[in-house]
């Protein structure tokens, strides 16, 4: 009667630090998303040439690309964050003036296949959390019990070190192992 309840008592207590880790990620990512000032026009615009790649470029970004393709970009950008437009609303039109359009957008959107891009990584983490919970959760190291067989190995052990003390052992103690404990092989027998 008193197993039950210790074990349900065990089993509330084990997941009060899955709740609190789970309260400081959250803590921790509302702070990182919604602290600070809203960025500057130029921030956002470095931001936005970052996040597009250049028409006539490889695989440069209109920020790190010197053609005349990617400076007719940041114009664009520039002229867009002036009329007030939103990030959203500046790629959607770099992406419509160009042929192949959303090919030069380096971030995907959120939307359609390009969710899937945001969302694996997350349902990814999501199972490996859910795998190590499953996995460790029920583990209690304090819940292991002593069998008659290690007892017995455990008398058969003192026993045998009293008598090594007895006889003058090679131990520091005594024993014939070191440490004063006898040697026991990986069978549990003894090696001398």
């Amino acid at each position: 009667m008193t197993s039950t309840a210790s074990k349900g008592s065990r089993s509330t207590v084990g997941w009060w630090p899955w709740v609190l880790m789970a309260v400081v990620v959250v803590a921790l990512l509302a702070v990182g998303s919604l602290g600070g000032d809203p960025p500057t026009l130029e921030e956002r615009a470095q931001n936005l040439e970052e996040s597009i790649r250049c028409p006539s470029c490889a695989s440069q970004s209109v920020a790190n690309s010197d053609a005349p393709s990617a400076e007719a970009v940041r114009v664009l950008i520039a002229e867009r964050l002036e009329a007030g437009d939103s990030n959203e609303e500046i790629r959607d039109y770099v992406a419509s003036r160009y042929p192949n359009g959303r090919q030069l957008l380096l971030d995907p959107t959120g939307e359609g296949f390009g969710a899937l891009v945001w969302a694996l990584p997350v349902v990814a983490v999501i199972v490996a959390v859910a795998a190590l919970v499953r996995r460790f959760g029920d583990w209690r190291p304090g819940e292991l019990q002593a069998t008659e067989e290690d007892r017995d190995l455990v008398a058969a052990a003192l026993a045998r070190r009293g008598e090594a003390g007895a006889d003058g052992g090679n131990g520091p103690d005594g024993g014939s192992g070191p440490y004063g404990a006898p040697s026991v092989d990986a069978a549990g027998g003894d090696e001398s």
